[in-house]
């Protein structure tokens, strides 16, 4: 679940999340130095990749992100595992994507809408920035969709 370790006279700790990213992922904290290495559980400014064939969950990732949120400093530095180094409030505004594109495919699910249908619909404006990189936004929807499915 976790372990530190003591180097150059720096506690690094390495947490396990499980069911984000994928099952095995891990986040690193610098204590001393401030600075998080989040790894693929965080794509600055982007749609992220969740690999529901090795355990991860969209779920799982928001759970995830919402418990690291309140562990950090507020000058905190963050490497993404994708994206420039981040701050907290970046790491907040994914959280909130994830949130809320969620919310909007759970809501289109539960008023009966195919995952076709959803993909075809896509996500208000707000969100086509997100779309632009590894994940476009009609994989986004489906990795979404899937994930919602399986529970």
């Amino acid at each position: 679940k976790s372990l530190s370790v003591h180097f150059n006279g720096e506690e690094i700790k390495v947490i396990h999340f499980p069911q984000g990213h994928t099952d095995g992922d891990s986040v690193i904290f610098f204590t001393t130095s401030n600075v998080v290495h989040m790894g693929d559980d965080f794509f600055m400014g982007k749609f992220p990749f969740v690999d529901l064939d090795s355990g991860g969950s969209v779920q799982g990732l928001t759970k995830n992100i919402g418990e690291i949120i309140p562990k950090l400093a507020a000058d905190v530095k963050i490497i993404p595992g994708h994206g420039p180094l981040s701050t907290v409030e970046d790491l907040k505004q994914y959280h909130n994507m994830l949130k809320e594109t969620t919310a909007i495919v759970q809501g289109k699910m539960k008023a009966g809408k195919t995952m076709e249908q959803i993909k075809a619909e896509g996500l208000p404006a707000e969100w086509t920035s997100w779309g632009t990189g590894f994940i476009k936004t009609d994989v986004w929807l489906e990795i979404v969709y899937r994930s919602l499915s399986k529970n």
